[in-house]
């Protein structure tokens, strides 16, 4: 099904729900005057049997954690918001970067939102079936049905002219590149049938490398080349962004694990004391520095390797990093290592991303994924109230 502006509604308060993780994280989330702001949060560990190499895996476990963590954060409310946004980060995804030249019959006649969900519509059918061969490739499944759960239009030509809205302007030849989102349709209806178990209403899911990007769109930082290196457990996204547009993205299937391997394997130590190396890393490096550096260079190498496959020329001005572990040794090996191999001069890391006063509070890697999705549905909120502003910079949500 195609976007279509008139499927969102006014959501003026919603939640944020973030399950991929060793914590969900609820965000209790009103626009108030087109500003977001956070009334209440939550945070619930849950059992790692409920999720396996980032699939849920126990769906009545899962839920009853959501519905502790969504009461919790709303406790001090009358009543709870019946709308929220998930973020979906599933390893099984499949993304296809699309740029299409389409020749306009009526050249003199200003375009139009109509003629916008037309355009889209019709590449979503080319993306579906350039994606079919990545789908048995990458997940092992034949024949399988997927579900178009993102759009995200990056960028757009009128005639030769970068713009940011084509609406109302007249010309003959529109190019324009889009970012589509797939999803297993199995996977996709266990997190709806989630949601509405709990008697929710599921406004959108939006993937993590496309809400991602929104934490920085109110800061200096929003028209530098950037580099976002989002570090999870058994995988590592990596988004180039420039002139605040997303280039694309690929993802590493490893990271925290790899190095907590690597530590174990020459340690005689228990999970919970690696755990405790990775949050003191600065303080513990000199310790295990021969162990650690061969791990980060492994992966700082592949990162590299991930940056260039994308853009060959790259030169990034910023890199972001969103980790739980955050260390100056992390920051500072990034840094040398992208340096070293012609990604950037003087590159700034950054782990604070959001510059919003009101949003600083939550400046920590363990929300910022949460607080992108909460950011994320205040645009989609201006989306339906002025459709025109600055449109196509934006996510195309779609959910019916």
């Amino acid at each position: 099904m195609s976007f279509r502006i008139s499927n969102i509604l006014d959501y003026d308060t919603f939640l944020a729900i973030d399950i991929w993780a060793f914590k969900i994280k609820v965000l209790v989330c009103k626009i108030d005057w087109q500003e977001l702001k956070i009334i209440w949060s939550s945070t619930l560990r849950q059992s790692k049997k409920d999720m396996y190499n980032g699939e849920i895996t126990d769906i009545s476990s899962i839920s009853k954690s959501i519905q502790k963590a969504v009461t919790k954060a709303c406790q001090s409310l009358d009543s709870i918001p019946t709308d929220a946004l998930v973020l979906l980060n599933s390893s099984e995804l499949i993304y296809d970067f699309t740029s299409i030249n389409y020749v306009r019959k009526w050249n003199n006649s200003p375009i139009g939102m109509k003629e916008i969900d037309e355009m889209i519509e019709d590449v979503e059918i080319r993306s579906l079936d350039k994606i079919k061969t990545k789908t048995e490739s990458r997940l092992w499944i034949i024949e399988a049905e997927m579900k178009l759960v993102t759009t995200s239009i990056t960028w757009i030509y009128v005639d030769g002219q970068r713009i940011t809205n084509p609406i109302g302007f007249t010309g003959k030849n529109i190019k324009f590149n889009i970012i589509n989102v797939f999803s297993p349709v199995s996977r996709f209806m266990i997190l709806k049938n989630i949601i509405h178990d709990l008697w929710l209403n599921l406004i959108s899911v939006v993937p993590l490398p496309i809400s991602l990007p929104k934490l920085i769109e109110d800061s200096p930082y929003n028209y530098d080349n950037n580099i976002y290196l989002d570090i999870w457990y058994s995988k590592t996204t990596v988004i180039l962004q420039s002139n605040s547009e997303i280039l694309w993205f690929n993802i590493l299937n490893f990271w925290y694990s790899l190095l907590e391997d690597e530590l174990r394997s020459h340690l005689d130590k228990s999970y919970l004391d690696i755990e405790n190396i990775l949050w003191s890393l600065d303080e513990k490096y000199e310790e295990y520095k021969e162990i650690v550096d061969w791990a980060l260079n492994f992966i700082f190498d592949s990162m590299v390797i991930a940056i260039q496959d994308i853009e060959k020329t790259f030169f990034a001005k910023n890199v972001f990093v969103s980790w739980a572990w955050v260390s100056e040794v992390l920051k500072k090996g990034i840094a040398e290592h992208f340096e070293k191999n012609h990604i950037g001069k003087h590159i700034t890391v950054v782990d604070e991303f959001l510059t919003d006063e009101n949003l600083k509070e939550y400046n920590n890697n363990a929300m910022l994924w949460a607080v992108s999705l909460a950011k994320a549905g205040k645009e989609l909120m201006a989306i339906k109230k002025d459709p025109l502003v600055r449109i196509l910079r934006y996510v195309l949500y779609k959910y019916e």
